[in-house]
């Protein structure tokens, strides 16, 4: 269930040139060697009553979805920009961060509205858009675009790396925006360890009794919410039953406060272990935040 919301509702045209120039901005897993669990686990509150709000210690250096789409939005503009100094004029299909980003859902379905309206799927999928497909850019644009075209375009020189090159290096120091790999990296690693500990399991399990109790048979929430039938066109009454049940038994087996309680005391542990790295990229996040918003306005 983990997911970096990475673009997917960017636009076709932003999200292939993202695809196509962002290959460096790799959020490959970093490796945690010889973890704690059972440090991880001596941090958990015994009541976990007491854990509110869904904040976790990685976040301070992840892009959330929304802000991942603000900064390409401000790589589209400069990106676009640039197009225009060297003469070329092409339409860019507009980025709404707010509109586009995805929801994310780390401890599955949770909004008992949502539930009830859309079931399991992404609101967002429904938001109002264009019917008009985005325009796809010719190849000549693309070279110019990803610096596959080198020399003089407009009377200018194509800048090194082309024009999302220029607005890598405008946005980020080291010319590399986008989700900050390490910590990303670590956050799926977290989810994994947080997912089959021993607390986590308990709390499965009373949320599938508690759905029993209602009719419905699933083992764990995400077998609810990754049930075939419930992957296609809107919702069924059948789907929005399952679902607003599951928002319920979530709700009685304590789950999310389960859930929230032990990842925090892992995420802190792997912190730990990567504090450097991690320090680093929130510098990283912040600053090309700030520069994504000032092009944005």
């Amino acid at each position: 269930m983990v997911t970096s919301g990475r673009w997917r509702r960017a636009g076709a045209f932003a999200a292939a040139v993202v695809m196509v120039t962002l290959a460096g901005c790799s959020t490959t897993p970093a490796a945690t060697p010889g973890f704690d669990l059972d440090a991880a686990l001596g941090k958990v509150p015994a009541d976990v009553s007491t854990v509110h709000g869904l904040d976790l210690p990685l976040d301070r250096s992840l892009l959330t979805p929304v802000e991942e789409l603000e900064v390409i939005k401000a790589r589209t503009t400069l990106i676009a920009r640039c197009l225009a100094a060297h003469g070329i004029t092409f339409a860019l299909e507009a980025v709404d961060p707010v509109r586009d980003a995805t929801k994310p859902r780390r401890h599955g379905l949770v909004d008992p509205g949502e539930a009830a309206t859309y079931g399991y799927r992404d609101p967002s999928v429904f938001a109002p858009r264009s019917a008009a497909p985005a325009q796809q850019p010719p190849s000549d644009v693309v070279s110019v675009i990803t610096g596959a075209r080198t020399g003089r375009v407009g009377g200018r020189d194509v800048p090194s790396g082309g024009c999302a090159g220029e607005a890598d290096r405008a946005i980020a120091p080291d010319a590399k925006p986008g989700q900050e790999p390490v910590s990303f990296g670590l956050s799926g690693r977290g989810y994994e360890i947080t997912r089959t500990t021993p607390p986590v399991s308990a709390a499965a399990t009373k949320w599938s009794h508690c759905m029993a109790e209602a009719g419905f048979r699933y083992d764990s929430p995400d077998a609810a919410m990754n049930d075939p039938a419930f992957s296609a066109g809107r919702a069924s009454a059948h789907e929005i039953a399952v679902a607003s049940q599951d928002v319920r038994c979530k709700e009685r087996a304590e789950w999310v406060r389960t859930w929230v309680g032990v990842e925090r005391a892992v995420q802190d542990v792997l912190i730990g272990q990567h504090g450097d790295d991690v320090a680093r990229e929130r510098q990283h996040k912040e600053r090309q935040l700030a520069v994504a918003r000032g092009i944005n306005g």
